[in-house]
């Protein structure tokens, strides 16, 4: 049996890439794909994504992808072909984000796993920290009684936001957050208070990340994105939370949670401002 390589894809093959991961989570809809691989290629022309294939007979078989952070780096975007699991292919890509992650002295490398990659990533020596849930958001605005805070959408970020996302998440990914307005996302603020960041990835506007340093802030940034178009958000599960914007807006959840997982030097966080997180691509 001729066995597969692993290698960075050409420019001309990211759409390829793209489908290959949808069609292995089972969402053959290649609808705005187009703009996907914009998404893409602007990650990777900018060292903030970088891309491995597997590919057998000059088919693309399997796809894995590493963001890398100021001091982290995460992994995802896993995914290989139905036809083709159980023969080594995922674990082939992963090893190798791993390898790339650490020959580029990240002390912290970070992932969320399906039920299905917990077991394997466990075996790679990393942990679970804590479950992520998406959910549809209403499609009207609530009505949540908030007390009044002006919500502005901004195209500049402000130290004070970039300090807050920092202290929030333990690391500084700022640059993460400049190329996700550079490609169209849209910022909304309360002052001093928090932020939430409203994109469309693959034809579904996502709300989120969202960080606020209270339920009222949060909830006046989820009601002002939910009338800008914001279709659903990813919810992190950790014990400071405690189901507070559950308890508040009526979400339809749909897919099955992920374990977010550490492996290395653990990260100092203020978790109880994570509201909801922006994306992830899960394995």
């Amino acid at each position: 049996m001729k066995q597969f390589i692993i290698k960075e894809p050409e420019n001309n093959e990211i759409l390829e890439c793209i489908k290959v991961f949808l069609v292995s989570f089972d969402r053959p809809n290649f609808k705005e794909i187009d703009e996907e691989r914009r998404v893409w290629l602007h990650l990777i022309n900018n060292n903030i994504a970088r891309f491995l294939i597997a590919v057998k007979n000059e088919k693309i078989i399997g796809i894995g992808g590493l963001f890398l952070f100021q001091q982290v780096a995460s992994i995802g975007y896993m995914g290989v072909l139905p036809e083709y699991r159980g023969q080594g292919v995922g674990s082939g890509i992963f090893k190798k984000l791993v390898e790339i992650a650490l020959h580029l002295k990240y002390k912290t490398i970070i992932l969320h796993a399906s039920k299905f990659g917990e077991p394997i990533y466990k075996k790679f020596g990393f942990q679970g920290s804590y479950y992520v849930n998406s959910y549809f958001l209403p499609k009207s605005v609530p009505d949540i009684e908030t007390k009044h805070k002006e919500v502005k959408e901004i195209k500049l970020l402000p130290d004070w936001l970039l300090i807050l996302d920092r202290n929030t998440m333990g690391f500084n990914r700022s640059n993460y957050l400049k190329a996700r307005i550079a490609l169209g996302a849209k910022i909304l603020v309360v002052e001093n208070e928090g932020y939430a960041l409203i994109s469309k990835i693959l034809s579904k506007v996502r709300l989120g990340p969202l960080i606020a340093i209270n339920l009222g802030t949060a909830l006046q940034l989820i009601k002002k994105s939910i009338s800008l178009g914001a279709e659903h958000l990813i919810i992190p599960k950790h014990r400071f939370l405690k189901n507070e914007i559950l308890t508040s807006i009526n979400l339809t959840e749909y897919n099955n949670p992920n374990l977010k997982m550490v492996y290395g030097k653990k990260i100092s966080r203020k978790l109880e401002y994570l509201y909801a997180i922006g994306t992830y691509g899960k394995g």
